[in-house]
């Protein structure tokens, strides 16, 4: 099958090749439900010498969760790659990435990143388990993936940075696109890029037109002793073509070093970046932006402070928007107009990790990637301090009730700096939930 896909790609007959592949993907659309899955990944790696000889490698951590938004540990899964473990930067944050962890459109899919053995993992969603079908190579550090139709993009985020594609067929494998990979000028280290600057997520448009890349790049020059930007932090978009494959160039957007990380796309298909810098005095924000034909971005309201530090991910279920904040330890909320204009509404809307713990524990109260069910009622987001998820309600208000915060991760090392690159343990990262 994978032989047969390449030489359709290659003889020019890839958007027929597209169509019939999407009739098959979709066609077991599952009716909506109130109940559904979570999905972490422990980013374990373990090649590290002083690794414990039972130290695993990159798993994926499976929840079944009730109706009413409270989640039960289904089962460990192994990716068949490596994570990148805890960074030296950031402890807790080991990929400094969002979306390395997708549910396909039609939940019957899952892809996960591996960043420390360059390679993407695709598994076949059952109720209670998960088959692995597939592990592909990628560029360098892998940390981002998207999906739409049968179309999958990889974000490498190491070195000048790359995108590049695969097709996926009805069991579960990939097949890359030959001239699909694009590289993004990144200026990243090229192995192990530091998670201040690096490329942080890539995804598709809702209408699958564009593929939209962020790269932090860091904080303005001065702006933190020894910090040199490694550009003037970009939102990159490229177009996409009946074949599969992006635009030769991509149009950039430059956010005066506002460090644009995580993003999502409200109803009408605006972009919503969290900005880990963008307020003053370093604190975070979160803009909103209207993606034009050519990939160039207008502005709707470019910079909504919450005084908030580190604001790094953000996810929206249409009406409401929330950004989950690292090194604060909380969640911000914001009401999204009808324009896609963001409001305010609360700059602590929860405490990521408001229950007694181990005092050791510094990094319990970091929250990283968060995601939305497919309802709208649910969010959850990952502590990789205390191994947990932390789940709420979302309400009609747009406040937030805290559901508790449901165990079965690795947690994290202690303390907010880790003695070496790629060093072994969990460093859990990426979620995606239905």
């Amino acid at each position: 099958m994978k032989k047969s896909i390449t030489r359709i790609l290659q003889s020019g007959a890839v958007l027929l090749a597209f169509s019939a592949l999407a009739t098959v993907v979709t066609a077991t659309q599952p009716e909506d439900s109130s109940e559904g899955v979570v999905f972490v990944s422990t980013n374990h790696n373990n090649t590290h010498p002083n690794a414990p000889a039972d130290e695993p490698a990159n798993q994926v951590v499976m929840y079944n969760r009730a109706d009413n938004g409270k989640l039960n540990l289904v089962g460990t899964f192994d990716t068949g790659g490596q994570g990148s473990g805890p960074a030296v930067r950031f402890a807790g944050d080991g990929l400094g990435s969002s979306h390395s962890v997708q549910l396909s459109d039609n939940r019957r899919w899952l892809f996960v990143t591996n960043a420390g053995s360059n390679n993407v993992s695709v598994f076949r969603v059952k109720r209670d388990r998960l088959e692995r079908t597939d592990v592909e190579p990628t560029g360098v550090f892998p940390n981002s993936i998207t999906q739409y139709r049968n179309l999958v993009y990889v974000l490498n985020s190491a070195g000048e940075g790359s995108i590049t594609g695969y097709v996926l067929n009805n069991r579960g494998d990939l097949t890359p696109i030959p001239g699909s990979t694009r590289t993004l000028n990144a200026n990243q280290d090229s192995v192990r890029p530091d998670v201040l600057f690096n490329p942080a997520q890539v995804s598709f448009t809702p209408d699958g037109r564009h593929l939209v890349v962020t790269i932090k790049d860091g904080p303005p020059a001065g702006a933190m002793p020894n910090v040199i930007p490694t550009g003037p932090s970009r939102v990159l978009v490229f177009g996409v073509g009946y074949d599969g494959k992006p635009s030769e160039n991509f149009t950039q957007t430059d956010l005066n070093n506002g460090g644009p990380f995580g993003f999502s796309f409200d109803r009408n298909g605006n972009l919503l970046v969290a900005l880990f810098v963008g307020g003053p005095e370093l604190t975070g924000s979160v803009g909103s932006f209207r993606i034009n034909q050519d990939g160039t971005l207008k502005a709707i309201t470019s910079n909504v402070p919450n005084g908030e530090i580190d604001t790094c991910w953000v996810e929206n279920n249409g009406r409401y928007a929330y950004a989950a904040n690292y090194t604060s330890g909380t969640i911000s909320s914001y009401r999204i107009g009808k324009d896609g204009s963001l409001t305010l509404l609360a700059s602590v809307a929860g405490l990521a990790d408001d229950l007694p713990g181990p005092p050791d524990k510094s990094q319990g109260g970091t929250p990283l990637d968060l995601r939305i069910t497919k309802n709208g009622r649910f969010l959850y987001n990952v502590l990789p301090g205390s191994g947990t998820i932390a789940g709420w309600r979302i309400n009609r208000d747009g406040s937030l009730t805290k559901l508790g915060e449901f165990g079965g991760l690795p947690d994290t090392i202690d303390g907010d700096i880790a003695p070496f690159e790629f060093g072994f343990g969990g460093s859990p990262a990426g979620i995606a939930v239905d």
